[in-house]
């Protein structure tokens, strides 16, 4: 089994996907969208890819992938976010610090107390900016206690996320949609057409069939503008009666519609 996860090593994603699947071996990608192009072209069996953070939200790129690629979601994992302030330099020599943007937004209130004046450096993930922090005098990153132990760092403060009960939602893609039967979740993107109360009209179906919907959130389809698509979670798996009557009056709405899968979530 060969599993992909977003780059570089120690990143979080590295850490959900060594939690997840602890014997396989493990590819880093430099990119969300690289990482589920290569479970697409069959180069690795699956990818560990963010999807939403408990505080800052979903992973916009994650959405767009997921339509474009011919790809599924095949079970998720909740892995808590616990920052740590890494630097091997004296605090009070420390006026550059390194993270992600997601980094960055979830403790924003302890860098405005701790280094109002510091400048923050935004880089592609965590583990490059505990990298960046080894490597240059002075700096610091807001990244992982696995990235700490990867890149010989000193852990400054622990638990500086704004948020103490931070989570991030990874889902593992497959190339392969799973059987259904079983399973507790099901993801669906699609777009209705233009007309007034066409939203309403597609998903009034979940209420008549007495299907749970957990989460709507819209965004741009990409192939017009001020055109979108809507991602949807559902509570149950499409063998059951309500859910399949539910989409397929839904599709009677729909100018779009895809089955991103049915699912459970991974428990380690």
């Amino acid at each position: 089994m060969r599993v992909g996860f977003l780059g570089p090593k120690a990143s979080y994603s590295h850490e959900a996907a060594q939690k997840i699947f602890p014997s396989f071996e493990k590819k880093a990608f430099d990119s969300i969208s690289l990482a589920i192009s290569a479970v697409e072209k069959n180069e690795v069996d699956y990818s560990v890819i963010p999807i939403e953070n408990s505080t800052g939200g979903s992973i916009t790129v994650t959405l767009d992938e997921l339509v474009e690629k011919n790809v599924f979601i095949s079970s998720e994992f909740l892995l808590p976010i616990n920052h740590v302030f890494l630097s091997n330099s004296k605090k009070n020599k420390i006026d550059k610090i390194y993270s992600h943007a997601q980094g960055f937004a979830q403790c924003r209130n302890w860098i405005e107390n701790k280094y109002p004046k510091a400048e923050l450096i935004e880089v592609q993930s965590t583990s490059k900016a505990a990298q960046l922090s080894f490597e240059e005098e002075n700096s610091a990153a807001i990244a992982s206690e696995f990235a700490a132990k990867e890149f010989s760092l000193t852990i400054l403060e622990k638990n500086i996320s704004d948020s103490k009960s931070n989570e991030t939602r990874f889902v593992v893609i497959s190339n392969k949609e799973n059987s259904p039967q079983g399973k507790n979740k099901t993801s669906i993107v699609f777009g209705v057409k233009d007309k007034p109360g066409a939203l309403f009209d597609a998903i009034e179906s979940f209420k008549r069939f007495g299907v749970n919907m957990t989460k709507i959130e819209s965004r741009p389809s990409r192939k017009k503008n001020w055109e979108y698509l809507f991602f949807v979670d559902l509570d149950g798996n499409t063998t059951q009666k309500n859910i399949l009557s539910a989409l397929k009056e839904l599709q009677e709405h729909c100018k779009d519609f895809k089955n991103l899968g049915s699912y459970s979530r991974v428990k380690t």
